[in-house]
């Protein structure tokens, strides 16, 4: 009986391979990238308002700059004849995200006040306006706003 088994091929089950993917499979990779965007849209989103903030930053530290060598080229005058149209160049990069404005008091003291308030996709931003004074106050809704 032994011998007669020896010449008995073995059976072998042919399994049939699927060409793509299985609707679970389908389900599953939909899942995790479900998840993926769900976590990382608001971290993306937080990181481009904060490159914004900082462009803005920068243009109003220009513009600080500007006013200042203003005032020292012209002591007697202090800000009177800058015009903020002088240097709109300044911040077309981000004039979709922010407007920029100047107050000047030409009165004695010389003070000024540049604001950039958000627009557009920033409109939501935590910090809210950003200001600058001639005294290099900064100031936003929150502390930790400006670099």
């Amino acid at each position: 009986f032994p011998d007669q088994l020896s010449d008995v091929q073995p059976r072998t089950l042919r399994v049939m391979k699927a060409d793509g993917l299985s609707l679970v499979e389908l389900l599953v990779v939909m899942a995790v990238l479900a998840i993926l965007a769900t976590v990382g849209y608001p971290l993306y989103s937080e990181q481009v308002e904060k490159s914004r903030r900082g462009d803005a930053q920068g243009v109003l530290l220009a513009l600080a700059n500007q006013l200042e060598q203003h005032r020292a080229a012209q002591p007697n005058t202090g800000y009177t004849g800058f015009t903020i149209n002088d240097f709109a160049g300044l911040w077309d990069a981000i004039s979709d995200s922010y407007d920029f404005t100047v107050a000047l008091n030409a009165g004695t003291p010389f003070s000024y006040t540049l604001t950039a308030a958000p627009k557009g996709g920033q409109a939501g931003d935590r910090c809210g306006d950003l200001t600058l004074d001639e005294l290099g106050s900064k100031v936003a809704a929150e502390t930790n706003c400006w670099k």
